[in-house]
């Protein structure tokens, strides 16, 4: 609610980070606040901005650190730690648990997390 009322969402050009949440997300916007968040950004076409996220000749994200793909950061998250790193925005999370076992490296780096549901992924589902 709060990016609906007064943030913006970042998505790159070439619909990475789009493809990664039709992935998982519903545009019908059901079942579950996920959906919903993401039938809120299709229809609020005036809350995203658009930004290039270049690659290397390998297909790497210029803006991501190798030392974070080295460590097997997951190849699905990388795009999001990348518009970060590049537009020194944090990353939202709820509960996927790789932001938080790679946080200290990835903050190092300069991409900040935002932990909606709190750092400890013990505690997501209770």
């Amino acid at each position: 609610m709060e990016l609906l009322s007064c943030g913006k969402m970042l998505l790159d050009s070439a619909g990475e980070i789009q493809d990664e949440y039709r992935k998982k997300l519903s545009p019908s916007g059901q079942p579950g606040v996920g959906d919903r968040f993401y039938q809120s950004i299709l229809q609020r076409i005036d809350k995203v901005e658009r930004i290039d996220l270049p690659k290397d000749e390998a297909g790497n994200f210029v803006d991501l650190p190798s030392e974070i793909v080295g460590v097997g950061f997951h190849d699905g998250d990388r795009k999001f730690a990348a518009m970060a790193a590049r537009e020194e925005v944090p990353v939202v999370n709820a509960t996927d648990s790789d932001w938080a076992e790679h946080q200290v490296l990835l903050e190092c780096h300069g991409v900040q997390i935002r932990f909606l549901c709190g750092c400890d992924p013990t505690k997501w589902r209770q």
